[in-house]
């Protein structure tokens, strides 16, 4: 920069203007550039796989590529005449790489497969994440790493010395914070990925052609500047430890917010925005403190105590943060404002304070720096290579080695690396941190959550690279696993419907040879599919921390570790269907959070498709869906894009539940009806007809009672409308809305379903008796379809009835005399309607002693709706007489 004498009046005059002149082009620059990062995480997440290695590859690509940008042209940039000019160039070359990435991406995606097969070694995956980003983002970030240097440089020769990085600094993170805003909750939403990108080009060109302009034709004299030799390592330490501590914060940061927010795409942009908003406010208050007479190295020993003692407070103030989140949603409204106003006040506790200080204290650094050696250039270098490792150094090191109240302490004890020497104000800085560390440490405070029942206990926990996983036992010694504290993913009390989920897919086809499972849970699920005598199975879960702890299940999934014929791998379902492999009888997906960030894209046209091409000749695929954690207009949505792909789908239940319905979409490449005695012909293995017995799955009624409605009911069901895709991640954007503030309750949209889907026999029956067949032949088929229609109504009659039982609440009822008759009335329309008779003999042993009459009126009954079953009579003849 230029001395003060060589400043003229008239230049110190345009000074403000041209400030405000370059701030909003930088503000702009923020804009996009967080624009980018969001877009480009995604869209390389979706072709790399969520495995954490994925995604914290493309994080640290990023920066590598800005710390190098940094570095390059920085010298150049500030000893050229027409700055402005190369800042114009710079952002030309942002604005037409993003250009060019429309159509790249797509084709690096499919590059990953054949780089990174199933099963790969870890620094196999490790070099193609971190490689295939870095080399694919390089152009637009070797130039974003070069734009603040160049900005630096313009407005060298018309501010104050020690006063340009602060405001620029500020300008460009504002804007990045209303970047990281409207692209996620508003352009995405709107226009998808890919029109994202171009508008975030356009606002690059943009803030060329205004940087150009700006410049004029005048050429301004090159900034004086200090001799510029080799920049030292001891001068640039505190900007590399600066640059790895506070990333490193906000990696520990949100992985303990994590398990108590709803972890949504909103969710993470709430986060980066206050984060980013925390450093441009710090870095403006460094221009302040640096006016006064005590700026210099006691300001800068100050910022850096300000700024681990801040990380520190940060970390304790989290160790409550699940009663403050309880509070806000207390006091604020139950809509999805009101709710992300919540994760907004959580975000504000984590991360306001530390990234304050953390702002200011690097403009206090990079400033030095700058006017050490002649630019920021090699300072903004160092401070966003050591950004570049933190990901890896904090997220799969430290986190699960120390966990995060340790971590924490050992980020706050680092700062003391970035303290300028050993001077009074630097060991006093040094001595408070210390003992802050150490008083984090030893206090009672906790980082962990995890929801325990009354009653219960936690079994088992990790705090893993992606997610904290838990097993907790209930008052009634059932195990349930739990991912962030709040998801649940069943237990061995959901071991019915779990075991459910494998047969129904497995038994809608003749002879399954190969199966196909994603996604996991406690393993119940792949490992009843294992029960199928001669089936290979593969199994596919992306968090390491709940394959481990499938041996405390091993009561609902006794196949996995015993079973030679059952593999389990550690990877993302996504890149492991698109690996080369052979095809699939029947692939089966899990019941994917639809709101948690990153799960939209496991119901992408995209991934349907790819399924499409790994099944096998005659193959099907089967999507569960938790209808209890979806809305109509998503369900919509996520039909309208299988349909896409399997246009001769259908819709079936996994159970008769009103509380967690779930719903299973089945395709496959053409429509399939089933002959009499389906599952009498099906099921040759004593064993496995034992088990689908005990499952109520032993006969055609068990299975085919299920069915909701075919392709032209789903195709009626789900209207017109956009599709889920990578590039327009329709998913993504709505399903938060139920995890914020439900509307209804899942009962209410399940008899939604019902009255939009009415299936017809044909649909799944084969087709009827010819003229030509026997009588007997044709009566027998004309009966079938009968008993399955009138089966269909006792179904959703039924659930009917368990909707409005739970709607309107037990207390003071009496619920054997208002159900029971409604039960046996369902009997008496469907007799092969298992659900509705087990009942009223239940209800019937239980008044069988308090009220020996009722429970005579309810057998009498249910004996005459169903002459055939001996159990009503032998029930009557064991009462006393009446």
């Amino acid at each position: 920069m230029l001395e003060a004498g060589a400043y003229s009046p008239a230049g110190a005059a345009a000074a403000p203007r041209r400030v405000l002149v370059v701030a909003t082009i930088a503000a702009l620059s923020g804009f996009a550039g967080l624009g980018y990062e969001i877009v480009w995480t995604r869209l390389l997440a979706v072709s790399l796989g969520h495995e954490i290695v994925a995604v914290l590859g493309v994080v640290s690509a990023l920066f590598a590529g800005l710390a190098l940008g940094s570095l390059v042209p920085g010298r150049r940039i500030a000893a050229s005449p027409r700055p402005g000019r190369w800042y114009a160039g710079l952002e030309l070359v942002i604005g037409l790489w993003a250009l060019a990435l429309v159509p790249l991406a797509p084709l690096m995606a499919d590059l990953v497969p054949l780089l990174v097969p199933v099963d790969a070694a870890p620094t196999r995956q490790w070099l193609v994440a971190f490689a295939l980003p870095f080399w694919l983002l390089l152009p637009a970030t070797l130039a974003m790493g070069a734009t603040l240097p160049a900005l630096e440089a313009v407005l060298a020769p018309r501010l104050a010395s020690g006063r340009a990085v602060g405001p620029v600094y500020a300008a460009n993170t504002l804007g990045a914070v209303a970047g990281t805003l409207v692209t996620t909750f508003l352009i995405i939403p709107a226009v998808g990925l890919s029109a994202t990108l171009v508008a975030c080009a356009a606002v690059n060109l943009a803030c060329a052609a205004a940087m150009w302009l700006a410049e004029g034709g005048s050429v301004a004299p090159a900034p004086k500047r200090p001799a510029a030799g080799r920049p030292s390592l001891r001068a640039l330490a505190p900007l590399f430890v600066g640059g790895l501590l506070g990333l490193g914060y906000e990696v520990l940061a949100i992985r303990v917010v994590g398990q108590i927010l709803e972890n949504t795409v909103y969710t993470f942009a709430l986060l980066l925005a206050v984060w980013l908003l925390g450093t441009a406010l710090g870095a403006a208050l460094r221009d302040r403190l640096a006016a006064r007479p005590t700026a210099g190295d006691a300001l800068t020993s100050g910022l850096v105590a300000a700024t681990a003692l801040a990380c520190l407070g940060g970390a304790a103030a989290m160790a409550t943060s699940d009663a403050i989140l309880l509070g806000l949603r207390e006091a604020l409204p139950a809509t999805v404002p009101g709710r992300l106003a919540a994760e907004l006040g959580i975000a504000a506790v984590a991360f306001l304070p530390p990234t304050v200080a953390m702002g200011a204290l690097f403009a206090q650094l990079a400033q030095a720096a700058s006017d050490r050696d002649g630019g920021m250039g090699p300072g903004l270098a160092v401070n966003t290579l050591g950004a570049a490792l933190a990901p890896i150094v904090f997220g799969p090191v430290l986190m699960p080695l120390v966990g995060a109240k340790l971590a924490f302490a050992g980020l706050a004890a680092g700062y003391v690396l970035a303290l300028p020497n050993r001077r009074p104000p630097a060991l006093a800085a040094a001595a408070a941190i210390g003992v802050a560390a150490v008083a984090l440490v030893l206090s009672p405070l906790s980082l962990r959550f995890v929801q325990v029942p009354p009653g219960g206990a936690l079994v088992w926990h990790r705090d893993g690279v992606m997610a904290a996983v838990s097993v907790v036992r209930n008052r009634a010694g059932d195990h349930h696993l739990q991912v962030n504290n709040h998801f649940r993913m069943g237990g061995s009390a959901s071991e019915r419907s779990d075991h459910r989920q494998a047969h129904i897919p497995l038994l809608l086809h003749p002879a399954p040879q190969r199966a196909l499972f994603l996604g996991l849970g406690t393993g119940a699920t792949v490992s009843a599919a294992a029960d199928h005598p001669g089936l290979v199975v593969d199994g596919v879960e992306l968090v390491p921390e709940v394959v481990e702890s499938f041996p405390l299940f091993a009561r609902s999934a006794p196949q996995i570790g015993r079973n030679p014929d059952l593999h389990i791998h550690v990877a993302d379902a996504r890149r492991f269907v698109r690996a080369p492999g052979a095809g699939y009888d029947v692939i089966v997906a899990d019941l994917y959070h639809p709101s948690v960030d990153g799960s939209g894209a496991l119901y992408a046209r995209e991934h349907f498709a790819a399924i499409r091409d790994r099944l096998a000749a005659g193959g099907l695929f089967c999507q569960w869906l938790p209808l209890h954690q979806l809305d109509i207009a998503t369900l919509r949505v996520i039909v309208r894009t299988f349909l896409d792909v399997f246009p001769q789908a259908s819709a079936h239940l996994a159970q008769l539940s009103v509380e967690t319905p779930l719903i299973a979409l089945v395709g496959a490449a053409g429509p399939r009806t089933y002959p009499t005695e389906w599952l009498g012909r099906r099921i040759v293995d004593p064993a496995l007809r034992a088990r689908l017995a005990a499952l109520d799955l032993a006969d055609d009624f068990g299975l085919f009672g299920l069915h909701l409605g075919g392709a032209a009911a789903l195709r009626a069901f789900a209207g017109e409308g956009p599709l889920n895709t990578d590039d327009r991640p329709v998913v993504t954007a709505e399903a938060p809305r139920l995890a914020y503030a439900a509307a209804e309750r899942p009962g209410d949209r399940l008899l939604t379903l019902l009255a939009a889907l009415r299936g017809t026999p044909d649909d799944v029956l084969a087709a009827p008796a010819t003229a030509e067949a026997e009588p007997d032949a044709r009566d027998h088929d004309r009966d079938r379809r009968r008993r399955l229609v009138a089966y269909w109504q006792a179904r959703d009659r039924y659930l009917e009835i368990g909707v409005r039982t739970l709607g309107a609440g037990a207390r003071g009822r009496d619920l054997v005399g208002e159900i029971a008759p409604q039960l046996v009335d369902l009997v008496r329309l469907s007799p092969d309607f298992e659900p509705a008779y087990r009942p009223v003999l239940a209800m019937a042993r239980q008044r069988a002693v308090s009220d020996p009459a009722v429970a005579r009126r309810l057998l009498e009954a249910l004996d005459r709706a169903r002459p055939d079953r001996p159990e009503a009579r032998r029930l009557l003849s064991a009462l006393p007489p009446g």
